[in-house]
């Protein structure tokens, strides 16, 4: 039963964000510049925020993860604190990276929704591999 459930988190989490990527690769395709471009990345990391927002609150419903949260939801504990101070470091280092390509190329808002986008799927990868460890970990230790 676990062996399927994990299966179903993970398969939920790759069907979504497939079907989220023909939407974005769209408006990529039709953007007619930076800013319109910008556009385009900033829903993108909206969606992204959204998913890391589920995988976060599933690893909390995770008894091996509710240990290390020291509770059971997302609106206390380790995974608040995390996903905050994640927030805030991403979006100081984007503060940054904007001032230091006021001469490179692209408009700031490209760049700042090019920054935000790319810090966001980085998080997305590391938070989605999390739960399914946690999914194929409580698995592997009922088995001894």
């Amino acid at each position: 039963m676990k062996k399927i459930l994990a299966f179903l988190i993970i398969f939920l989490l790759s069907f979504n964000a497939k079907a989220q990527t023909q939407t974005y690769d769209n408006c990529l395709n039709n953007a007619r510049s930076d800013d319109e471009t910008a556009l385009c990345m900033k829903a993108e990391t909206a969606r992204l925020i959204k998913e890391i927002q589920d995988v976060y609150v599933n690893m909390a419903k995770n008894p091996l993860i509710q240990k290390f949260n020291k509770g059971s939801s997302l609106s206390q504990g380790n995974l608040k604190d995390m996903y905050g101070s994640w927030l805030a470091y991403r979006n100081r280092y984007c503060a940054l990276f904007v001032a230091a390509s006021v001469n490179g190329i692209g408009s700031e808002s490209y760049n700042r929704e090019r920054c935000l986008l790319n810090l966001t799927n980085d998080h997305y990868t590391l938070v989605k591999n999390a739960i399914i460890n946690a999914a194929s970990g409580s698995e592997e230790g009922n088995q001894d």
